[in-house]
């Protein structure tokens, strides 16, 4: 019996490697070219955002409390990402990123990790040989681009891989496709939906009725005073989303935009002196005025979501402008 002929794809796969080891090599110079830069611009435009940020979120919390109910999508992803699974994926995306780093700077300077510290002129020069060795392969690619030069760059790019785990590629990957069925699901409403709004109302109003009780010689049970807490209110918001959907999604994002204001907008009227008594923010919050406010904002940012739910209502044209990206990102996550 004769064997099946296999296909030798290892010529097909020589310029792909190679061209990832030129793109990595131009990558890395047009980095260390405008780093200085780059650094500068981000710094300055870090230091801009972080006086604007209290602004911006406040803004974002009266948006929610107004309009929140229009992006319901998006809103419902952001929430299931943020929840369930950023910390999943920013663990395996920094932990790829930092082994491709670590594995493409060793091939990319031919030699191994050396312990031992060289003083700083013997580092200076090895470096200018380093750089000096990177642009003549530069200009002889660019000149004449042979095959010996392609087989060359394919074996460090070969090397570069054999020194990765794939293991973590596939958990990056894993963990892309598990958020993206969680929206697609949130999204097609059903029990996936219940169990988000659910959760997403059992851990905002926890955060403020623990304020209030005292356990008082039952300090001990605490935990189990809180376990108590937690399933009396899964059972209510839980009811509350299966029978009322609008309702508890209504809920929903009026106590996030609440939230919103009452944290960050208050940081704003603490800054510009508008807070009575001179009290600092997180004071105010936690007083009974302050309580006061964020269930005001809650109870009528729930009443004008739910009634445009139940009418069905949307945005006129000129809050379609105003929220422009938003309005887009909604209509693409609703594709899906």
């Amino acid at each position: 019996m004769s064997e099946v002929k296999k296909i030798n794809v290892g010529p097909a796969l020589t310029t792909p490697l190679a061209l990832a080891r030129r793109g990595g090599q131009i990558a890395t110079e047009q980095y260390q070219k405008h780093s200085e830069k780059v650094s500068t611009v981000k710094g300055q435009v870090s230091e801009k955002m972080a006086k604007q940020a209290e602004i911006l979120w406040t803004v974002l919390g009266l948006v929610l409390i107004l309009h929140g109910a229009q992006f319901k999508n998006l809103f419902l992803c952001t929430q299931v990402v943020v929840t369930f699974c950023y910390d999943r994926i920013k663990g395996s995306v920094l932990s790829l990123v930092n082994d491709v780093t670590a594995a493409w700077s060793k091939t990319d300077e031919g030699v191994e990790p050396d312990d031992t510290k060289a003083d700083a002129k013997a580092e200076a020069k090895q470096e200018n040989k380093h750089a000096q060795k990177r642009a003549a392969k530069k200009d002889e690619a660019k000149n004449a681009p042979s095959q010996a030069q392609r087989e060359e760059d394919a074996a460090a790019t070969k090397k570069v891989l054999k020194s990765l785990d794939s293991d973590k590629v596939t958990s990056v990957l894993f963990e892309l496709c598990v958020s993206f069925v969680g929206c697609h699901m949130v999204m097609e409403g059903g029990l996936a939906k219940v169990a988000v709004v659910t959760h997403a109302l059992v851990k905002a109003s926890k955060e403020k009725i623990s304020g209030f009780l005292d356990h008082g010689e039952h300090a001990d049970m605490q935990a189990w005073a809180d376990l108590l807490l937690n399933f009396l209110l899964y059972v209510v918001f839980g009811g509350m989303a299966l029978l009322a959907p609008s309702l508890a999604f209504a809920l929903n994002v009026a106590i996030c935009g609440a939230q919103l204001v009452t944290a960050h907008g208050l940081r704003v009227a603490e800054g510009m002196g508008k807070i009575p008594g001179g009290v600092s923010a997180e004071a105010f919050a936690a007083s009974i005025n302050g309580l006061a406010v964020l269930g005001g904002l809650t109870a009528f940012g729930t009443l004008w979501q739910f009634w445009a739910l139940v009418a069905d209502s949307g945005m006129g044209w000129y809050f379609k402008i105003l929220y422009l990206p938003a309005y887009f990102a909604e209509c693409v996550v609703s594709l899906f």
